[in-house]
């Protein structure tokens, strides 16, 4: 299913809880002020923490890509730009070159030829189904805690010379409004979608198998789980259904 036509929509809306303090971190933070710290957490306008929808996707479609290897599915490299490796480089540009094929067989094509990951969390050829928006803080305000660090030497393993350092951290339980909007689905896929969703809840694996989300989580940050969970599907029979009955009442 492609995206020229409607064929269904499915959405999930609910809340990320920190089981632990987490820290997205926020790049260009550095500040001349000593007093400051070394490492702020990422902020909307308001100064609240925010949690990019790139950062949940890439987490999620790393542990689905694992558990998708595991059962033999088909899972690319996208390290690998072999012709046997999903869509590579060149074979994207000879199906793009192609004149004799239409925009919608090329679409196609692509499609079929990508692997199992990729349909659904797109590739480099094709746009993903999965659409995470941003996580914005529940809240009015939200007090921070600090945390201390020291900078470790990748060739001795101890501690390098005086790299001290002092980090921002969201507080454990904190709140987050998540929403995730999945396009034209097959049934397949909508059963990798529930299975997604039992992985953001912590059941993916294991009870309590949580995902970590962030920066310094070997330090024991970053756990979150989903909740409050709520799903609507739509599907073009219904959404004819609605449109004719609102343009018939607006006649």
């Amino acid at each position: 299913m492609l995206y020229d036509r409607f064929e269904n929509r499915t959405v999930i809306t609910g809340e990320l809880v920190a089981v632990d303090p987490i820290h997205i971190g926020a790049s260009g933070s550095e500040s001349l002020n000593p007093s400051d710290l070394d490492d702020h957490v990422l902020k909307d306008s308001a100064g609240n923490p925010v949690i990019p929808g790139s950062s949940v996707k890439g987490v999620v479609r790393s542990r689905f890509e694992a558990v998708m290897q595991s059962i033999g599915a088909s899972v690319c490299d996208i390290f690998d730009n072999s012709p046997d490796n999903c869509v590579s480089d060149r074979y994207n540009r000879e199906i793009m070159d192609d004149d004799r094929l239409s925009d919608i067989e090329k679409a196609e094509i692509l499609y079929d030829k990508s692997c199992t990951v990729c349909k659904l969390f797109g590739g480099k050829a094709i746009a993903g189904k999965l659409r995470f928006k941003d996580c914005t803080y529940i809240g009015e305000k939200c007090a921070y805690d600090r945390r201390d660090g020291v900078g470790i030497d990748r060739d001795t393993g101890a501690v390098s010379g005086h790299a001290k350092y002092d980090f921002e951290i969201v507080p454990k339980g904190t709140r987050f409004d998540f929403i995730l909007i999945a396009e034209n689905l097959d049934e397949q896929q909508g059963e990798y979608l529930k299975f997604i969703v039992e992985l953001l809840k912590g059941n993916g694996l294991t009870e309590g198998d949580y995902l970590a989300f962030g920066g310094k989580t070997t330090r024991g940050l970053g756990r979150m789980r989903l909740e409050n969970t709520k799903i609507e599907r739509i599907d073009a029979a219904s959404l004819k259904a609605q449109l004719s009955q609102r343009f018939s009442l607006e006649g």
